[in-house]
């Protein structure tokens, strides 16, 4: 059959790797380039069905009976890292096996991060008749169209594929609000790698110009798209760098060329955010590191965030899992990052460090959970901001061996952290006051309205007696350990219900029933009635008549 004649269905499973997020509100490069080399391979659009699983899940039935017209079925899943997710959920093992098991007439592919993992190929080889290379869109391309394409060549179908994609986009069920995630290139260019992750299991490498990712941007600009996240690269202090004697020589001109090139192509870009960056990189090359930071502040949007993979502040977790990386490098490369990054625009910061801690890892004990604790204590004795701490343990892959710990220690653990650590610091990032615009409700329950900016690990965001979808803008008023509270702004004071009241600092339930009796005529009767101990910060902050 010629390709143009083909019925193709793409099932986006959603992907979670060290260096990829591809689970809404993000979008995969990988399911982009695969979209983009099918129509580059001859596929005609009119011909090409995509479903998300969650599309999937509410009508399964349904789904997998007109999977049975399409003559191939490609699913791109895996997720290799552990992770929580509201906007979506990805496809489990079960419902990869079981999509294998009762698709009968279509060719089936498996591709994605899940066929990095050995045991997994084995599981799903009898339920799938191609399991695809990781990154399916070469591989398919080349079995569609039969094109030998040499490895030097790679970079140049993938930037094809990339402009392509772009039409995928308006298909995503949660169009526009989508993050597309971009990648500047691809594989950790470490000579040796963390014991633990599947960075080092991938063979394909290549790296992407600031003119291609430019290009991309533009497309995707053209289809309504104007959030990205510089996501799915390792470090991208690397990129552009030179490897010299087992050292890396970075590149600032060409992260500068990167940024520059990407605001050129979105004028109406909103959001500018990125992922991963190596600390002990930053403690290595402390003024290239500096001038590189310099440039994601300028160009970036504001709540930026860059995830350091600390992972252990235990030295003999760190020297067992080959970590490259150390408490003193991650301190430096915190501090540095905090001088730079941490000025406010329109009063959140431009770009601060989150910190990535794994447990389950080779050498952990008792102490190591201290050593963690200790080092975030440092932090926030020394008015150092993390965005976020993220706890996560191990998933297991290859012959990385299982290792036991208490699960009621970890828990008391998380526990003390948020308590002690976590809220502190979303008081420091998030003071009392502060608007955030463009929310997106997540879910309802009660009085609360949980919201999300689109971008980098944004904050949840409890917004109080609210049946919205969408909040232009709303103001901080409390903190959680990993949330925060905020009412609808702006706000006349005739206009709080009684619950947002209540959430108002030092108000609480019988003074917000008084001011609702009593009805404040200006900011000088409200100040009378709430008496002269009432903080005059929060009374300027939440009242406007």
């Amino acid at each position: 059959m010629k390709n143009n004649q083909l019925k193709i269905t793409v099932i986006d499973g959603y992907l979670d790797e060290p260096s990829c997020l591809g689970v809404p509100p993000y979008i995969s490069p990988h399911i982009r380039y695969l979209w983009g080399a099918l129509l580059e391979a001859g596929v005609r659009d009119d011909n090409l069905n995509y479903l998300t699983i969650d599309s999937l899940r509410e009508n399964k039935d349904l789904e997998l009976k007109k999977m049975e017209t399409a003559d191939i079925v490609i699913m791109i899943a895996g997720t290799t890292v552990p992770g929580h997710y509201l906007g979506g959920q990805p496809a489990t093992a079960a419902e990869i096996k079981e999509i294998g098991k009762k698709v009968f007439y279509p060719t089936k592919v498996l591709g994605g991060p899940i066929t990095l993992i050995e045991n997994m190929k084995e599981k799903f080889k009898d339920n799938f008749d191609i399991i695809a290379a990781e990154i399916a869109a070469v591989d398919i391309f080349k079995r569609l169209t039969e094109t030998e394409i040499l490895p030097a060549e790679i970079d140049k179908y993938i930037n094809k594929f990339a402009l392509s994609g772009s039409h995928l986009l308006k298909r995503h069920p949660n169009y526009p609000k989508i993050i597309a995630e971009l990648e500047t290139f691809r594989g950790c260019p470490r000579s040796s790698h963390c014991a633990f992750c599947s960075e080092r299991l991938k063979n394909l490498t290549y790296s992407r110009s600031p003119e291609n990712i430019a290009a991309e941007v533009k497309a995707l600009a053209e289809v309504g798209i104007h959030h990205y996240r510089l996501g799915s690269q390792t470090d991208l202090l690397l990129y552009g760098a030179q490897l010299k004697n087992e050292n890396f020589i970075l590149n600032p001109d060409q992260i500068k060329e990167l940024y520059q090139g990407i605001r050129r192509a979105d004028p109406d870009l909103k959001v500018l955010h990125m992922d991963n960056m190596n600390p002990a990189e930053i403690a290595r090359n402390p003024e290239k590191s500096a001038q590189i930071i310099e440039t994601i502040a300028k160009y970036n949007t504001p709540g930026d965030t860059a995830a350091f993979g600390l992972e252990s502040a235990d030295p003999e977790v760190l020297k067992k899992n080959n970590i490259d990386s150390s408490s003193k490098d991650n301190y430096f490369a915190i501090k540095l990052m905090n001088e730079i990054g941490g000025r406010r625009e329109n009063g959140i910061p431009k770009l601060l460090p989150g910190l990535n801690f794994l447990h389950g890892l080779i050498g952990e004990s008792r102490k190591t959970l201290n050593y963690n604790y200790q080092f975030l204590k440092k932090l926030l004795t020394d008015n150092l901001m993390l965005r976020r701490i993220n706890i996560r343990q191990v998933v297991r892959l290859g012959s990385y061996p299982e290792v036991k710990y208490s699960q009621g220690e970890f828990k008391k653990y998380k526990q003390k952290i948020n308590k002690e650590i976590n809220q502190q610091m979303l008081k420091k990032v998030f003071p009392a006051g502060v608007v955030l615009t463009d929310l997106y409700s997540e879910k309802k329950k009660g009085s609360l309205n949980y919201c999300r900016q689109l971008g980098t690990y944004p904050i949840l965001t409890a917004v109080i007696d609210q049946n919205d979808n969408f909040f232009q803008k709303v103001k901080v008023v409390d903190h959680g350990y990993r949330s925060i509270t905020a009412l609808k702004w702006p706000k006349k004071f005739n206009d709080y219900s009684k619950k947002e009241l209540e959430a108002i600092p030092g108000i609480g339930s019988k003074r917000a029933s008084r001011l609702i009796l009593e009805k404040p005529a200006d900011i000088k009767e409200l100040s009378a009635l709430l008496g002269p101990d009432f903080d005059q910060k929060t009374l300027s902050h939440f009242f406007q008549f």
